[in-house]
């Protein structure tokens, strides 16, 4: 009879031990994030250019891109395609980097992304 018990608690035992298994503490999102457009400005420091096409570090104002990526979706769309993007922590947002931009410029937009977050 006493092994009848046993058996329920011990699938009790292994489901419980099961649920604590999952990961926690790492940078990846649990889905997909998006950012708005100003959220994005805000959050990077990058500025609009005054033809509305392009976006430039102030501190940096030879660092510009025509493209900048505000979703995970985005950011892994152009990264598949072969273009070198600077992104924050969490591959969220990102920005375009040119192959005529000097190689500091993509240093400088990754620590103006690492602030999206």
């Amino acid at each position: 009879m006493r092994h009848r018990a046993l058996i329920p608690a011990a699938v009790v035992a292994l489901v419980v031990a099961g649920c604590g298994s999952q990961q926690t503490g790492t940078s990846q999102p649990s889905g997909p994030r998006s950012w708005t457009l100003s959220q994005f400005l805000r959050l990077s420091g990058i500025r609009r250019d005054a033809d509305g096409r392009t976006y430039r570090l102030p501190a940096h104002p030879r660092c510009t891109s025509e493209t900048i990526l505000r979703s995970t979706a985005e950011v892994q769309s152009y990264k598949n395609s072969g273009d070198f993007i600077a992104t924050n922590g969490d591959r969220s947002a990102g920005v375009k980097v040119p192959p005529e931009e000097p190689a500091s410029c993509r240093r400088l937009f990754a620590q103006a992304l690492a602030h999206v977050r």
